[in-house]
């Protein structure tokens, strides 16, 4: 499909294309979901251009009816091309700022992030295609995306070093990256103040076998399609990078995670978390872009700084926020 005129979505697939692996299976997945990713949003735009139409002069009578083949998208299904505004040199190229480089090979994403000016500089830059040595692939990174479409690479990574979080109330396999636990007992802290429980933490860090074994329970339980809306399949999963837990809610006694969405602690970890770098990644209404139903329990750490930028621009989505294609359904 030809672009022209470089639209947000044509930059999005391209980059999309530059993160996926280009073995020649990989090249024929991803051709395969570029075309429905394309189609998807070439139907959102068909569907608001027949709505537009009914609006227009005329409005006297009723708006004419739009063509049996043309149906408007559920309100989740497209990302909309994203709109950016401000001044051209907060999207020149991140990757030729001073300090950068250096902060990428110390693994200092804070520091990179700072340097692009802030979450929001950061994104934009990414979006624009100007930052050539973000790798979004690259599950190390707090800004790593992981989802349906896009698998962890290489498929068996495992993060350098994780532990149990200190200060909360920890179940089963409750580890994240060791850098990143002490902002769960933060937020834990935080919450407790406020008067709305305890923050209990479990299923942090799974490694690819221990996905696999889910997977495969979930499956043989509600058949492929339920289960894979409840379980990643192995290497698709963001508990594989550390950087995802599953959370419940004590008051005082504890609930499970399935029992935490509706609780007090629930709406102020989805109202506050950003604070502390999480973030609710699986929210109510987005399983067309997710391919995940609702998990209120869900929490995916992005930092402070692009929490913050998450927080400020409404986004629901990683998929949203980084101007990504959705990823309803595995390419395979």
């Amino acid at each position: 499909m030809t672009d022209p005129d470089g639209s947000a979505s044509s930059r999005a697939e391209a980059r999309l294309e530059r993160e996926r692996a280009t073995s020649p299976e990989r090249v024929r997945r991803r051709l395969v979901y570029g075309a429905g990713g394309l189609a998807v949003v070439a139907a959102f735009a068909v569907a608001v251009g027949v709505a537009l139409a009914g609006a227009g002069p005329g409005a006297g009578g009723p708006a004419p009816a739009a063509s049996a083949t043309v149906t408007a998208a559920p309100w989740a299904s497209a990302i909309p091309a994203p709109d950016f505004t401000g001044e051209p040199a907060a999207v020149t190229a991140l990757c030729d700022r001073p300090g950068v480089q250096q902060a990428l090979a110390e693994g200092d994403d804070a520091a990179v992030i700072a340097a692009a000016g802030g979450g929001e500089g950061f994104r934009r830059a990414v979006i624009d295609g100007v930052a050539p040595c973000i790798s979004l692939r690259d599950a190390s990174h707090v800004w790593s995306v992981v989802n349906k479409a896009l698998p962890i690479d290489p498929i068996d990574f495992a993060p350098y070093d994780w532990v149990a979080p200190p200060g909360t109330r920890n179940g089963p396999n409750a580890a994240v990256r060791t850098d990143i636990a002490p902002t769960l007992a933060d937020m834990a802290d935080a919450a407790r103040a406020a008067g709305v429980g305890d923050l209990g933490v479990q299923n942090g860090y799974r490694g690819y076998s221990v996905q696999q074994r889910i997977h495969s329970q979930r499956v043989a339980e509600l058949g492929r399609e339920a289960g894979e809306r409840l379980a990643a399949r192995p290497g698709h999963s963001e508990h594989q990078t550390a950087l995802a837990v599953d959370v419940f809610a004590c008051d005082p006694g504890c609930g499970s995670s399935e029992q935490f969405g509706g609780t007090a602690l629930s709406a102020w970890v989805a109202e506050n978390g950003w604070r502390y770098g999480w973030i609710v990644r699986y929210e109510d209404g987005y399983t067309p872009i997710t391919g995940y139903d609702p998990e209120a329990w869900h929490l995916r750490y992005i930092g402070p700084e692009l929490g913050a930028a998450y927080h400020a621009g409404g986004f629901h989505t990683l998929e949203e926020f980084l101007g990504l294609p959705a990823a309803p359904g595995y390419v395979d």
